[in-house]
């Protein structure tokens, strides 16, 4: 059997925001609102002398542009996991929106690894339209098309094991081709979860491309493991080893 991958989870940056602001429909849950912390990260799979990244965060400057707070930027939180960028083979990316795709440029020799329907998507003629817009950086999107015609991007679709011991699923849902990666036990929800309640309580994220295929991602996502790692939740630097004040060990 193949050595299983090292997982670390990288928190970078913050936001405060109110609930209603964060969950679609916040009141139909008859409940008040109250101040929420989110939480940004990245992934880190590492094994074997060989490491790959689950997204690449936000940049620094489109992210204080947008009001989030950087906490270390990307690239540097990255160093101090112990990675240069250089040594990164492979970059997964979960979906578009600014603050997972942020840092591409740090990676000129990866490999890309992108959902094909959210490629079609965000290079379409619905991208442009405000309500999905303002999730992305033009820019970046850009970078990726870029590294399509240098033929550095493999596409993915469905269920398809990228790597030896890592599966990428599309579900949708919160971005249209929003894609969630299992590493062993552990699934990487990225953005289809991005607090530990919205999947508990079933309570959609404000920010979606479909109702019914966040629903269902939520369903899905039941069955993949039992080590569950939602994109924005703070707890998650609680729940699993810490390695230093940025890092924690998830397997």
């Amino acid at each position: 059997m193949a050595e299983p991958y090292e997982v670390l989870a990288v928190r970078y940056g913050a936001l405060r925001a109110r609930r209603a602001e964060l969950f679609y429909r916040y009141e139909t849950y008859g409940e008040p609102d109250a101040e929420v912390e989110m939480a940004y990260y990245f992934w880190i799979l590492r094994r074997a002398g060989e490491t790959i990244l689950v997204d690449t965060g936000f940049d620094v400057a489109a992210a204080e542009r947008r009001g989030r707070t950087c906490l270390v930027p990307p690239v540097e939180a990255l160093r101090l996991a112990g990675v240069e960028p250089a040594s990164v083979s492979t970059v997964v990316v979960s979906h578009f929106h600014y603050d997972h795709i942020g840092n591409l440029d740090a990676f000129p020799t990866a490999q890309l690894i992108v959902p094909r329907r959210e490629l079609k998507f965000w290079t379409g003629p619905l991208a442009g339209r405000s309500h999905f817009a303002s999730h992305v950086e033009p820019a970046e999107i850009a970078r990726i098309e870029r590294a399509v015609q240098d033929g550095r991007v493999r596409l993915t679709e469905g269920t398809e094991e990228i790597l030896d011991g890592v599966t990428a699923i599309g579900v949708g849902g919160h971005s249209p081709g929003q894609q969630v990666t299992v590493v062993g036990d552990v699934v990487l929800a990225s953005d289809a979860i991005h607090f530990y309640e919205e999947y508990e309580l079933q309570r959609p994220f404000a920010v979606m491309a479909s109702l019914e295929e966040m629903y269902r991602a939520y369903d899905l996502i039941g069955e993949l493991g039992p080590v569950l790692v939602p994109g924005h939740d703070p707890r998650v630097m609680e729940r699993f080893e810490p390695v230093n004040d940025h890092v924690v060990r998830i397997g």
